[in-house]
């Protein structure tokens, strides 16, 4: 087989690499169906996190039905909490969307284009061709492993809390319960003799207390659910993008800093 006749096979069989990424790989990467398993992680993660929202919400709400400023102090923290709920919704919709878009991306074009470089390369002696499609087709792989490299680190995570997670919204539910009971309560002593009104009202406070302190636990058990969210939704899946672009450069040697303003004298 001569030269000529090499390229030419080598030519064909990028071709039929490129346009396989082009037409029949990413659209399978695009499709649903393909990241089954991983969209219904994230639509349990989705609907434990709306779980706490509401739980927090309807903890914050109840602790202050509480006589005075109890628990207000509680409440106002449960309440902010929701907003922080948010954010880590919005960072599970995105990887979510992330997971079809990035295959599609990387597959229709720049894995094709990694191939045209070679195909071109082959009638030019040019090594920069084949150096720039070898850090393109690395790049896109990095950018296509990032999503689902982050959802098995944080599955592999979450599942060492998930019974700490389902704990805190049972918690939750039952204080926000304990509350409404201890508001019923109250309202049932009003009707009560005078007499006894020094006693229920010792008993009154000694339940607004233990119900804070019930509180308080809740409260330090849904900043922990929080903060192990926040790590495995927002932070797990940059760290392993960020460490999968380190492969890259050490392989290819791409900076992918961005370029310093060189200081005038």
């Amino acid at each position: 087989m001569n030269e000529l006749t090499k390229r030419i096979v080598s030519c064909v069989l990028l071709m039929m690499i490129g346009l396989g990424c082009f037409f029949g790989i990413s659209g399978w990467q695009s499709s649903p169906e393909t990241h089954r398993t991983s969209i219904e992680y994230l639509n349990e993660k989705q609907a434990t996190v709306m779980k706490l929202t509401a739980a927090s919400t309807a903890a914050s709400a109840a602790v202050s039905a509480l006589p005075g400023d109890t628990g207000s102090a509680i409440a106002e923290k449960l309440a902010d909490l929701t907003s922080d709920f948010l954010i880590v919704l919005c960072a599970i919709m995105l990887e979510k969307y992330l997971l079809t878009i990035t295959g599609y991306a990387v597959f229709r074009f720049i894995l094709p284009a990694a191939c045209v470089l070679l195909i071109v390369r082959q009638f030019r002696s040019s090594e920069i061709l084949a150096k720039l499609a070898f850090k393109l087709a690395l790049f896109g792989m990095a950018v296509w492993l990032a999503v689902p490299g982050g959802i098995t680190v944080s599955r592999m995570i979450e599942a060492t809390y998930e019974t700490s997670l389902s704990q805190t919204i049972e918690d939750a539910q039952s204080a926000a319960d304990d509350i409404d009971t201890s508001a019923g309560s109250d309202s049932d002593s009003d009707s009560e003799k005078n007499g006894f009104w020094s006693d229920i009202t010792s008993s009154v406070q000694n339940a607004v207390s233990g119900v804070t302190e019930k509180f308080e636990k809740l409260l330090s058990n849904v900043m922990e659910a929080l903060a192990v969210l926040i790590v495995t939704s927002c932070v797990l899946p940059v760290l392993v993008l960020l460490f999968l672009l380190w492969i890259v450069k050490m392989l290819t040697g791409i900076d992918f800093n961005l370029p310093k303003r060189k200081s005038t004298v």
